[in-house]
């Protein structure tokens, strides 16, 4: 490609980060105190597979400019409501959009984008603390099985002094997003199809279901071994952190 057109898709690049500039403070303002392991992970799984060229160029297509447009439109209509969630939601559809236009980055790259849109936290908390509940319990009643006496009530558990309260985020809110763009990542890595990789980031935010309970019994462990920091640090940093690990590592090693 010629230094012309390098300078041109940067200008395009340049000019759509400007757009979305308000949106991109506001985020940059709830990166400060909360950060969805996803929103971390997007920018640093798209810039691997641009550093890999996993995923060549593909030929442009005029539809991506109507994305564009329709990711401003919801930057707009998100500002003007206050709803900051939509307003987000336009910066990856317009990312995507570029990516069609211009036909690199591929738009299975662009996907990845959409993982910088946190889940509210409305969505997050629905029906709090009874999710939360259920599965301490049923951690509870593993370990009581083992000999390991924890008083669980509620969304607290208990074991001497050592207390541990679980979050809505505890029982995969922010865990199924994460493995769904790691689910996308690694079939993009192998240059799977489309459909191959719809379902295999699908599947991987499915496994939420038995990745948060096993996640919050080994927690509980953490507590009667150590302690409630450690438990702690494990349900906030340790798991995403894990599977993101992993998922690097699988890809190096399957990567074409």
């Amino acid at each position: 490609m010629s230094r012309t057109s390098i300078r041109t898709e940067l200008a395009l690049w340049l000019a759509l980060l400007a757009g979305f500039s308000p949106v991109l403070v506001q985020f940059a303002r709830l990166e400060a105190w909360f950060a969805p392991p996803s929103t971390l992970v997007a920018p640093v799984l798209i810039a691997i597979c641009l550093w890999r060229g996993i995923v060549p160029s593909e030929e442009p297509r005029r539809a991506g400019a109507s994305l564009i447009a329709a990711g401003l439109l919801l930057e707009l209509i998100g500002i003007a409501l206050h709803i900051w969630t939509l307003a987000w939601l336009g910066f990856p559809v317009a990312v995507l959009g570029m990516a069609l236009w211009l036909g690199r980055p591929s738009w299975k790259v662009a996907v990845l984008a959409f993982g910088l849109v946190p889940i509210p936290e409305s969505f997050r908390a629905i029906g709090t603390p009874a999710p939360e509940s259920a599965l301490l319990a049923g951690a509870c009643a593993v370990w009581r099985a083992l000999g390991v006496v924890f008083s669980c009530t509620g969304p607290v558990a208990r074991l001497g002094d050592r207390p541990l309260e679980l979050v809505p985020d505890d029982v995969g809110w922010t865990l199924a997003p994460l493995l769904a763009q790691l689910g996308w990542f690694l079939a993009v890595s192998e240059r799977a199809s489309t459909p191959r990789a719809l379902r295999s980031a699908l599947s991987f935010a499915a496994a939420t279901i038995a990745v948060a309970p096993l996640s919050i019994a080994l927690a509980l462990g953490l507590l009667a071994a150590s302690s409630e920091a450690t438990a702690r640090v494990w349900l906030t940093h340790g798991l995403w952190f894990g599977c993101f690990a992993a998922a690097l590592f699988w890809s190096q090693r399957r990567a074409p």
